[in-house]
């Protein structure tokens, strides 16, 4: 339960910086959607904000609605953060929908593998519904994709850590719980030495 709280906690954290940092330690680094300027915004960029304000808002359908609205973008930056910012929507909802926001992650990656965010949004999606060696491998590019382009990849650090531990925890108890019952680990293959 309180992997979960954090992991919403996490979420909500995300699409109230989504403007902004969207989820990176490095604003300067992964601005999804330009800062204000004294220039009127494009029409993307317009829809993009607004559909960021219903998400945060918790109107998480008409924040998906106005998402899809827009349709796929040109611009494969813009296309995966609008993907990235859908499949938020469906993760700050009031009861979190993992299965429809795990496939706009996966196409957000596909749609700019250097969006290391993305790529953590997918990691700890993939973490939510057990598919714990996806999510370490999400993590891992995400921490390739953010140094890449020399931002701070801490969020995928952290959670990358996080997983590990808890995965390392549970090998323990199992290995101490074999043990006691007497059940032999599998034999190591010994290196094959000529006489």
């Amino acid at each position: 339960m309180i992997q979960y709280l954090r992991f919403l906690m996490l979420l909500a954290a995300g699409m109230a910086a989504s403007v902004g940092n969207l989820w990176a330690d490095d604003a300067a680094k992964a601005t999804p959607v330009p800062a204000k300027s004294a220039k009127t915004d494009s029409p993307t960029v317009a829809a993009m904000k607004a559909a960021i304000a219903l998400a945060e808002a918790g109107k998480t359908d008409e924040a998906v609605a106005a998402y899809e609205k827009m349709g796929v973008l040109k611009s494969k930056k813009m296309e995966a953060w609008r993907l990235n910012n859908e499949g938020l929507a469906y993760l700050t909802a009031k009861e979190p929908a993992y299965d429809k926001a795990l496939p706009l992650f996966e196409k957000a990656v596909a749609a700019d593998d250097a969006n290391y965010v993305a790529w953590n949004n997918l990691g700890s999606t993939y973490e939510q519904t057990n598919n714990l060696d996806k999510a370490k491998d999400a993590y891992q590019k995400s921490i390739d994709a953010a140094k890449a382009v020399d931002a701070s990849s801490a969020k995928a650090e952290g959670n990358l850590q996080d997983l590990q531990g808890r995965l390392d925890r549970a090998q323990a108890k199992k290995d101490k719980a074999d043990k006691k019952a007497g059940v032999k680990p599998p034999a190591t293959p010994s290196a094959d030495t000529k006489k």
